[in-house]
């Protein structure tokens, strides 16, 4: 055979078989055309969306399938475990794009390769998943599987011991295992099912949380009813002092560890302390202060000028002071905590000393009545109430060395419960009614023996008004709570504060040790003032033991009374 004859042998099968294929080819076309002209407008077949066959399906008929089977509204199911839940997918962020999803599905299989006629044909055999146009919000999401654990969630319950009152019996509420969901798996599947990607419920694992066995807790309840056996007895401070089974039974607990993981008999914190402080009460013991009496009204001085004062001896007793004790709170909880824990009936009361404030050297020093002044009243008036309430309240005052007396801080307000009545006070330069009215004359009295006594004087301010019965610009006003009279021990002894008030006349008497200081009041002449009544210079010349001197000028202004 020549080899033109093999040639054409071969070449007219060839030819015949790519024939072929065009043809198929071609008839595939036009089949993938047909198709398309019989859904023009339409989905193609082997389109689905949302779990929706759309073959055949109108943009009209597809969106109002698709806003049934996508409503946001319509609650989506999830199996927890033995739970099932439902939640709204609105709640979880969800939101679909109902137009955008229909584009979606009306275009599938009209794009690609070849004018997207392989894709047309493949409808024919094999389904296409068209994604939903929907969105889902982060936050609202994970708001909302926050939401879904906690109703499924359970904290592990180690158990719990019921004790009767008396602390005769002892039962145990048994353990019970928590569990807790998971969070990321229902994130992700929760997601997956609004955005139509897993039909169906959404099923989430839950775990088991582990807890103790009830062997365990029996074994607390045992521990419990051998401490409750007998009483714990607590020594320290005195005689030892028992806790019987009634008053301990309130304060032991399942104590759960590592997690609920292990248990062992523990004590209720609020319960202990509540313990721990009636057992204080029961044992601390305060401290005494020394005490030390002297005359409420040893001398007079009443001048109202010049006038020169030199601490005198005075008459005074001393009753010494005492010691206390005092538990320490702290220390004693933890030591019936490590009783309870080890199942020891015995503990530690531990107690500390407790110190007076006024010791017995201290109030020795009060040698000397150091300041003292009297002014006088015209008796039966209200005021005169009011005064001697007050000198009734402040009458045996202690201002340690270093203290800061203020008369508002010891009387406080003035108010009918306190026995004060109504009674004439100067406000904005006039005389009007107040409960507890005519108190400053106290305040004045005070101001004077704290001024001749040569103490650091803090606060103090004159009337507005001069009245005659006080030394002028030697004086004060008082008012609760702006307006207050104050001074300082800057001595190295106690002050003892006596005030006596009878019907005509009220007393300060100030009792310590100043080192010897002499006090001196210069006056000054009065000085008229235009639109005023006058003002007034007083000098305190502070001469101390050790030869230094010391000298302070207040000026007083006084108005006149508005008529």
């Amino acid at each position: 055979m020549t080899a033109t004859r093999r040639l054409r042998t071969w070449r007219r099968p060839a030819l015949l078989a790519l024939a072929a294929v065009a043809g198929l080819l071609v008839a595939l076309a036009a089949l993938a055309l047909v198709v398309r002209l019989l859904h023009d407008g339409e989905a193609l077949p082997g389109t689905e969306i949302a779990g929706i066959s759309a073959s055949g399906m109108s943009g009209d008929e597809l969106r109002r399938r698709l806003a049934a089977a996508t409503d946001p509204q319509r609650p989506l199911v999830v199996v927890a475990g033995e739970r099932t839940l439902r939640i709204r997918p609105a709640r979880a962020g969800y939101a679909v794009d109902l137009d955008g999803s229909v584009e979606r599905a009306l275009d599938a299989g009209r794009g690609g390769a070849l004018g997207g006629l392989p894709a047309t044909l493949k409808g024919l055999v094999a389904s296409r998943d068209v994604a939903l146009a929907a969105t889902v919000d982060p936050s609202a999401l994970d708001r909302a599987v926050a939401s879904l654990a906690r109703r499924v969630d359970r904290p592990s319950f180690p158990g719990r011991l019921e004790i009767s009152d008396d602390g005769t019996r002892v039962d145990a509420e048994p353990p019970r295992a928590g569990r807790r969901l998971d969070r990321a798996q229902l994130r992700e599947r929760l997601r997956a099912a609004m955005l139509g990607r897993a039909p169906g419920p959404v099923r989430v694992a839950v775990r088991e949380r582990p807890v103790v066995s009830a062997a365990e807790v029996d074994d607390v309840v045992a521990d419990a009813e051998l401490l409750l056996s007998r009483p714990l007895v607590l020594a320290g401070g005195g005689e030892p002092l028992p806790l019987e089974p009634a008053r301990l039974a309130g304060v032991l607990v399942l104590e759960p560890l590592d997690g609920g993981r292990r248990v062992r008999l523990g004590v209720d914190d609020e319960q202990l302390s509540a313990l721990v402080a009636r057992v204080a009460e029961q044992r601390d013991r305060p401290p005494r202060d020394a005490r030390v009496e002297a005359p409420a009204r040893a001398t007079t001085v009443d001048g109202k000028g010049d006038l020169t004062w030199r601490p005198q001896p005075a008459d005074v007793s001393v009753e010494p002071a005492a010691a206390g004790r005092t538990v320490d709170r702290e220390a004693l909880s933890r030591s019936i905590a490590r009783a309870v824990h080890s199942g020891s009936h015995r503990a530690r009361l531990p107690v500390e000393r407790a110190e007076p404030q006024v010791t017995t050297a201290q109030a020795r020093e009060v040698s000397h009545l150091i300041g003292t002044f009297t002014t006088y009243y015209e008796g039966g008036q209200p005021r005169v109430t009011n005064i001697r309430t007050m000198a009734a309240t402040v009458d045996g005052t202690r201002v340690a060395p270093g203290e800061r007396f203020s008369l508002n801080g010891v009387v406080g307000e003035r108010t009918r419960a306190k026995g004060y009545v109504p009674a004439p006070f100067i406000a904005d330069g006039r005389l009007v009614p107040s409960v507890g009215g005519g108190v400053s004359q106290f305040a004045t009295t005070i101001y004077n023996a704290a001024f001749f006594a040569g103490l650091q004087l803090d606060t103090s301010q004159p009337h507005s008004l001069y009245i005659d019965r006080y030394p002028p610009g030697r004086e004060a006003t008082l008012n609760y709570p702006d307006i207050d009279l104050a001074w300082t021990n800057d001595t190295g002894a106690p002050v003892l504060v006596r005030a006596s008030a009878d019907e005509t006349s009220v007393t300060v008497s100030l009792y310590g040790n100043n080192g010897g200081r002499t006090v001196t009041a210069e006056t000054g002449s009065r000085r008229p003032v235009p639109g005023g009544d006058f003002a007034i210079d007083v000098t305190r010349v502070v001469r101390y033991g050790d030869g230094r001197t010391d000298r302070s000028t207040r000026t007083t202004t006084y108005d006149l009374l508005d008529e």
